[in-house]
């Protein structure tokens, strides 16, 4: 939901849908390794470097696919209708496609960033919300005037304050130290005594046809009440006078307008190699249709 924008979040569509080549995984001598926000001050000084590059695009060539709401624009169009598949909309939220979607989406824009900035080994920091170090909005976002800074935030991101990762919009009365220790029990009741195999973790299969919406653990929580803490209040007003309906962070539209949620989703995609380090049997899905979907 939210207001209509004045400009099309999708591609044009190819003369042949039949005829679009398969992306082919470039050579690779050394992984890249990502680091946590706060922790990684050398590639948070080239991940603002990134960023503003990316945004100067905007008014320099507005057409350009590399500029930076056009890069958000991939987000919209994959989670707000624009697009149907079998006669259905195509939402990659609530489903198995929700880790292996934002993980090509943040491998392309990571890529991206690298090329603007000249360094083809950059790799994206995380927002470990997970671990106490990191229950907090990164202080680099913070900084009004910096190409990280997006002003649609909620207040009560600001100056430290610990993040609830079972936020939904009322705020709890209790000490910082409780609520990093509530934090911790809703981190391994997500990651291991709800999630026990691939599609409780992943999500419901979504297959040619279907409308679903059953997430995973993590995509519920605590993947949703990041963005709902971090988005503007719903039914506020918006610095530019507008109703907010969550933005930035907090709707699907917008959300990839604010810089910190491409570190958000580095850590999302954390979670999925965490996951499947964990003993017993858990593994990932082996389902054709899993494995042979596409975007």
């Amino acid at each position: 939901d939210g207001p209509p924008v004045p400009y099309s979040c999708c591609p044009p569509i190819p003369a042949n849908m039949d005829d679009i080549p398969l992306y082919k995984l470039p050579s690779v001598t050394e992984p890249r390794i990502r680091f946590p926000a706060q922790d990684a001050d050398e590639y948070i000084a080239k991940y603002t470097l990134g960023i503003r590059k990316m945004k100067e695009l905007d008014e320099k060539d507005p057409q350009n696919p590399l500029w930076f709401k056009q890069q958000a624009n991939v987000h919209y169009a994959y989670c707000n209708d624009a697009y149907t598949i079998g006669g259905k909309v195509l939402q990659v939220h609530g489903s198995w496609l929700f880790f292996p979607f934002h993980r090509w989406y943040m491998y392309f824009f990571e890529r991206i960033l690298g090329k603007l900035i000249g360094d083809q080994t950059f790799a994206l920091p995380y927002w470990n919300w997970d671990n106490p170090k990191g229950m907090y909005l990164p202080p680099m976002f913070d900084v009004p005037g910096s190409p990280l800074y997006d002003e649609r935030h909620n207040p009560h991101v600001y100056n430290g304050t610990v993040m609830d990762l079972g936020y939904f919009g009322d705020e709890v009365q209790t000490t910082q130290l409780q609520l990093m220790a509530n934090n911790l029990i809703l981190m391994h009741r997500q990651m291991v005594t709800n999630a026990p195999c691939p599609l409780l973790f992943f999500g419901a299969p979504y297959v040619l046809g279907n409308n679903v919406e059953a997430p995973g653990t993590i995509e519920n929580i605590p993947h949703n009440p990041v963005h709902i803490w971090t988005g503007t209040v719903r039914g506020s007003t918006l610095p530019d006078g507008k109703p907010s309906y969550g933005e930035d962070m907090g709707n699907l539209y917008s959300t990839g307008l604010d810089p910190v949620f491409y570190l958000d989703h580095a850590n999302v995609d954390r979670m999925w190699n965490l996951w499947k380090q964990i003993g017993g049997k858990i593994r990932d899905i082996q389902e054709k249709d899993w494995l042979n979907s596409e975007f």
